[in-house]
């Protein structure tokens, strides 16, 4: 059984998550370039695949190439195709990914990360609509629509020239932008609760529930990884354990000591000392891997007083 993935439908949860889906079903009907900017983890290859599938050319081929994997020496050859002896290594001809999209979506991933001469081949590519193999002298029409996506840095980058300007402007001709995760706090209990039930299926056991400091503490930590993280700590915590219910102290330690964020307040009221408290000792159990009598030589209590405040806030 394949593991679940993130889907575009889950993309997003709030109501901006929903303008954004209704965004892509409307550039899905035209044929112009999209480009997709926002942070790693935001979810920018799944919005290029929910473009591609809410299209006309969704039973098409939708072809990624990864812009950053591709070797400076071999960009023309993977994009463009090659024919056999056209270098060294050319043993057969090989068409490029532009071919192989057919007349599907071509999925440029990252494009910061191509070089510059890579930057002007796909330039001639997009502005010109055709491609010739390396080494051949016949010209096929590109087909394909052209998606990409790009960190948020991008815009400035093309601004200063660490980009090429007229590439980024043929490619944004329909701009979309994702916003961090942390941007969006009300979609985090949503986007876990949806993971949490999507993982447990996929793993044959029962939908645990998020308690409610687990939910603050989800709330509280800033995200760097976006969805993408979000997915992994929870699948971490599943993995970990098979309890009727998500704790805090299950939480993963880089979340929970996640700067002063963790005890910070969830919403518009500030936490009461027994709620900072309580914070605290379940991060020492976590940080202490369990270990009651490291956990309470760090608090610079007796275990006996570890058990009972324990027992008083329901942590394990």
């Amino acid at each position: 059984m394949p593991a679940p993935k993130i889907t575009p439908a889950i993309l997003t949860a709030g109501p901006a998550g929903r303008a954004l889906l209704r965004q892509a079903r409307r550039y899905a009907a035209v044929e112009a370039t999209v480009l997709i900017t926002g942070e790693t983890g935001v979810g920018k290859d799944a919005l290029a695949r929910y473009i591609h599938i809410a299209g006309p050319r969704r039973r098409e081929p939708f072809i990624t190439v990864d812009c950053p994997a591709l070797p400076a020496t071999l960009i023309e050859s993977e994009l463009f195709g090659h024919e056999r002896g056209a270098f060294t290594d050319a043993t057969t001809a090989r068409p490029g990914r532009f071919e192989l999209a057919g007349h599907g979506t071509l999925y440029l991933d990252a494009i910061t990360g191509l070089s510059t001469s890579g930057q002007g081949a796909l330039l001639r590519v997009v502005e010109e609509r055709r491609v010739t193999r390396l080494g051949g002298t016949t010209t096929t029409d590109v087909r394909a629509r052209i998606i990409a996506s790009a960190d948020a840095g991008v815009e400035e980058a093309a601004r200063t020239g660490a980009f090429r300007a007229e590439l980024f402007h043929r490619l944004r001709v329909l701009p979309m932008h994702i916003t961090p995760l942390r941007e969006r706090p009300d979609e985090i209990i949503p986007l876990a609760t949806r993971f949490l039930t999507e993982l447990a299926v996929h793993l044959r056991r029962t939908v645990p529930a998020l308690t409610s400091e687990a939910a603050d503490a989800l709330r509280r930590y800033h995200w760097p990884g976006n969805v993408r993280e979000l997915r992994h700590v929870i699948e971490r915590v599943l993995l970990a354990g098979s309890a009727e219910r998500v704790e805090v102290d299950a939480l993963p330690l880089d979340v929970l000591e996640g700067g002063e964020a963790y005890f910070a307040p969830a919403g518009p009221a500030r936490p009461t000392l027994e709620e900072v408290e309580r914070r605290y000792i379940a991060l020492t159990l976590q940080a202490a891997k369990g270990n009651q009598t490291r956990a309470a030589a760090i608090l610079g209590i007796s275990r006996k007083a570890l058990w009972e405040k324990r027992k008083r806030y329901g942590l394990r």
